[in-house]
């Protein structure tokens, strides 16, 4: 854990993450200035802490996720949700990188390949200028699998593993898992893909909900704190984001996400099923209800902090996020509602 402290410590990492939040009219130039730090970083972490270093999980994610919030900035979800093409390969899911975490448990040395800066390099040498988007698409899914697949391999309790994660790495993993998970429910989201975005997000609960009972625990005090403020609200985010994603599944159509490419689809289905067509705003509105009762303890506690004169940094701003996002979700199941009644 040494090694994360020092990673997120360092002076290029904490720039890196300070471009990903600056705004203003070079908004783009500085999410590519993120991407190239991260990058480097990345390349640094893989030499110096090993390919499957709880270090160059991070960087991966990290690096991943500036690719996709780069490609966001650029072409925003509501003016591009019209140029999905129904016919592109559906993007992998985490759980489609098992013959990597294989790997991990084989502890193979794995041969030198392309650098990442290189590899996106070659991409962008290689297309036309506006097939740019996919393509950092695609690596960024491609750098998250690889950051999800070591996350998952530390967190595992595996008896056949041939090196035992410890227990700190993999409470960290745990806490890493739902950020990966959420981040592929995103990018299924912008890429038109809401069957796996509800997957991705399905997935990431457990880890929400856990976290947050392991918070509420016996011995841990009743003065809550921000981070734990944090911890409830992503929960209850999470929650907002299934159903929002199921909203935006397509009406009278099952809720249906890529296959797993380990697993036989002995039925030729092109989909795993989550959520049949009829049940889909049911689950939706199962789901906003949820989130919508939990975010009244989140205001409730963050009016005792504010009382007390506690700082809430960014999470108030997060909170105030949350409530329009749950809003829209209201407004839009308002008139299904009230088309079965």
């Amino acid at each position: 854990m040494d090694s994360i402290m020092k990673i997120t410590s360092d002076a290029r990492f904490r720039l890196a993450r300070s471009l990903m939040t600056s705004g203003g009219d070079s908004t783009t130039n500085s999410f590519e200035g993120a991407i190239e730090i991260f990058a480097s970083l990345l390349e640094e972490t893989r030499n110096t802490c090993g390919e499957t270093s709880l270090t160059a999980a991070l960087c991966y994610y990290e690096y991943g996720n500036a690719l996709f919030r780069a490609v966001v900035r650029r072409k925003p979800l509501d003016s591009d949700n019209e140029n999905h093409d129904e016919d592109k390969k559906p993007a992998a899911k985490p759980s489609s990188a098992a013959a990597r975490k294989r790997s991990l448990d084989d502890d193979k040395t794995k041969e030198p390949g392309l650098s990442v800066s290189n590899k996106r390099a070659k991409r962008e040498n290689s297309v036309e200028e506006g097939d740019n988007d996919d393509d950092d698409i695609a690596l960024a899914l491609e750098m998250l699998s690889t950051s999800f697949s070591i996350f998952d391999w530390h967190s595992s309790t595996d008896e056949d593993k041939k090196t035992k994660p410890d227990e700190e790495g993999k409470r960290y993993s745990l806490t890493q898992i739902p950020r990966v998970l959420s981040t592929f429910g995103d990018i299924h989201s912008h890429c038109g893909k809401f069957g796996d975005a509800v997957d991705a997000y399905f997935r990431a609960l457990p880890y929400r909900e856990n976290a947050w009972e392991e918070r509420q625990k016996p011995g841990k005090g009743e003065s809550l704190s921000v981070d734990d403020l944090k911890c409830q609200r992503l929960l209850v985010e999470t929650y907002a984001l299934v159903a929002e994603a199921l909203l935006a599944c397509k009406e009278g159509e099952d809720v249906v996400c890529a296959n797993d490419e380990d697993e036989d689809d002995t039925n030729g289905a092109t989909g795993k099923v989550l959520v049949a067509a009829k049940d889909r705003v049911d689950f939706a509105e199962s789901h906003y209800a949820t989130a919508r009762e939990k975010l009244q303890d989140i205001v409730y506690q963050m009016g005792k902090l504010a009382a007390e004169n506690v700082d809430l940094g960014d999470e108030k701003k997060d909170i105030g996020y949350l409530v329009m996002m749950l809003v829209g979700i209201g407004n839009t199941l308002e008139p299904l509602k009230t088309a079965r009644s």
